[in-house]
């Protein structure tokens, strides 16, 4: 769908991509790029999760669960799932929200539903997680340095926190003479 999107020249599904060409359109060569990026991302995804055909519809009602028939949601939630679908103040906030910010606020209102959609989104992210620290452990652990003691390094490399190096250094007094 989003390949469809970006041939056409929308890349609203992209927002810091649409953001940064807000004023101007994508030329064919970034267009192509896109595409062709989408199409591997695409196979990248079906190599790790083969069977994700199968759940499509059982987890359709996680991008949208006002399109969503009661039919295609679990037995233990469709009376939450039927709550929900009617509510017209979450239909709103559904369509001002993203989808984790308003699954997470629904949390309280709609626990049932609501975790198991937050289960199936953070799934993604959680994989994504893992295949990042790989990556980082094998780019700092190589065949020289094999014996190295990785968990002070691999937590610096993995961590969101802004490096503050300069401000450490400008802190730190000098040695004295006596």
């Amino acid at each position: 769908m989003q390949k469809c999107r970006v041939q056409q020249g929308n890349a609203a599904s992209f927002r810091n991509l649409d953001s940064a060409l807000a004023d101007s359109n994508l030329d064919s060569d970034l267009k192509q790029q896109i595409i062709t990026h989408l199409s591997d991302l695409k196979a990248e995804f079906i190599r790790y999760f083969p069977d994700i055909d199968d759940k499509r519809e059982a987890w359709k009602f996680v991008r949208n669960p006002f399109q969503c028939e009661v039919a295609d949601v679990a037995d233990e939630v469709q009376e939450e799932f039927l709550e929900l679908k009617f509510n017209s103040t979450a239909k709103e906030d559904f369509k001002d929200m993203d989808l984790e910010t308003f699954w997470v606020k629904y949390l309280p209102v709609y626990p049932l539903i609501s975790h198991q959609a937050l289960r199936i989104l953070t799934m993604f992210g959680s994989t994504y997680l893992c295949e990042t620290a790989f990556s980082t452990l094998v780019a700092i652990k190589t065949k020289y340095r094999n014996r190295l003691n990785v968990e002070g390094d691999l937590r610096c490399a993995l961590s969101s926190i802004r490096l503050r190096i300069q401000d450490l250094v400008a802190k730190k007094q000098c040695q004295i003479s006596h």
